[in-house]
């Protein structure tokens, strides 16, 4: 198995996929050695769940230690953006404390995954720029990877893990093009202590709303704090930017312009910042399948890029993972479906894994790939379908932008929490299919 970049995809396919018998791994990441990007990253029910299967208990441990969660509350407070009023309480009243949403830094995050992934399948400066499938002389699939140094590698399946900027994704998808989505995430993680003189300071995650424009500051693992703040900025100015651009004290000052007028725990937070980090939120279109040639599946962003939706984009990419792990190993150890009922008229029912010569087991790539794609892609659609009504509430609520109460009042009434989404079972998903 060929993995395609090392970030958080890449680092949980790792350490899932490790775990199958009969198989070797590898991480082909193209920057030439491990980095610590990022600020905070929402870690969702979904995340968590599949979190607590997939690790270590000492990788486990350790996430929970660096898990913020806030004090007192059992979920993210959401905020008006002047009075700080709140709004909406984002909570899971039937989900045990260990197991609800949480807060971290995304270096920690990724540092947390590497804890179980293997000592040396991971390959550091090592570019992926085209895919190749073809049949063997034995008749099977097989996958030559083209990296741009001129070298190749053949696998028998590969992970597409390599983000947003996918140069796979775009190799079978050419029409493919990354917008910008009209905001631009700004964001630093820096020591508690810059801002432990702030009265009225929450302890709890909060989101201050202003329409499309949110701010989000919360505590960390012990010691740091974190502020993101996404805002509406013009085209030209967000092409100036680029993942990881420093700003430095022209960034704060322009966030400080940008958000006089909040509530004035938002400009004091703004006004201790060492520094600023932005970013534009960027988004593309999203695969309809996560597959391709019976022997490629794609994960997180490479297959769905969600630009910072609900908070979303490591859920969802964990969950890709896992439901890949559970159908390569389903098709290794256990016996096939025998229901003639779940098929269409005519259909075979494929074999499991074939024992081979030396007495190891080959798994079925290409029905296992079907399983994880069955699992996925109809939850994933109508993830979409939902950011399309989301968008369509969240204009309704700025009409009032400029009204209080009305505004109070219509965010109240249009704003649900979608479980559905946010505390996914892709585990139950999975057996159903």
């Amino acid at each position: 198995i060929a993995i395609v970049g090392g970030g958080l995809a890449g680092a949980s396919a790792a350490v899932a996929l490790s775990r199958l018998p009969d198989t070797q791994v590898r991480v082909y990441e193209r920057a030439p050695a491990l980095r610590e990007s990022g600020a905070q990253i929402a870690v969702m029910v979904t995340a968590v769940k599949v979190l607590r299967r997939m690790l270590s208990p000492a990788a486990w441990d350790h996430l929970q230690q660096v898990l913020y969660r806030g004090e007192g509350t059992a979920g993210i407070h959401h905020r008006h953006w002047k009075t700080g009023e709140i709004l909406a309480t984002a909570v899971s009243p039937d989900t045990p404390r260990h197991m609800q949403e949480g807060r971290a830094s995304r270096p920690l995050l990724h540092k947390t995954l590497m804890m179980d992934v293997p000592d040396g399948i991971v390959e550091y400066g090592r570019e992926v720029v085209q895919l190749e499938s073809r049949m063997d002389q034995s008749g099977e699939k097989k996958v030559v990877l083209h990296f741009n140094d001129g070298d190749t590698r053949t696998a028998d399946l590969v992970v597409s893990a390599d983000g947003l900027y996918s140069k796979i994704r775009r190799q079978y998808i050419p029409e493919t093009r990354v917008s910008y989505k009209g905001l631009v995430a700004y964001r630093k993680n820096f020591p508690l202590k810059l801002v432990a003189h702030i009265k009225d300071l929450p302890t709890d995650s909060s989101s201050f709303r202003n329409g499309p424009n949110v701010v989000i500051i919360s505590r960390l693992e012990p010691g740091n704090y974190s502020i993101a703040a996404f805002l509406q900025e013009p085209e030209d100015f967000a092409n100036t930017l680029r993942w990881e651009h420093e700003l430095g004290g022209s960034g704060v000052g322009r966030l400080k312009k940008k958000l006089a007028g909040w509530h004035p725990v938002v400009q004091q937070v703004v006004e201790a910042l060492p520094g600023i980090e932005a970013y534009p939120l960027q988004a593309a279109k999203w695969m309809e399948n996560l597959t391709r040639d019976d022997c490629i599946a794609f994960v997180g962003d490479a297959a769905h890029p969600t630009a910072g939706g609900w908070g979303t984009g490591s859920a969802f990419c964990f969950a890709d993972v896992w439901a890949l792990y559970r159908s390569l190993h389903r098709t290794h150890t256990s016996r096939l479906p025998t229901i003639a009922s779940n098929l269409s008229p005519g259909a075979r029912i494929p074999p499991p894994g074939r024992a081979t010569g030396d007495g190891a087991v080959e798994y079925n790539v290409p029905y296992a790939l079907n399983l994880f794609n069955e699992t996925r892609r109809h939850f994933l659609q109508r993830v979409e379908r939902q950011f399309e009504y989301d968008r369509a509430d969240t204009a309704y609520i700025i009409e009032a932008i400029d009204e209080d109460d009305e505004f109070v009042r219509r965010y109240q009434e249009r704003y649900t929490v979608n479980w559905w989404i946010l505390e996914h079972d892709v585990d139950a998903r999975w057996q159903e299919v």
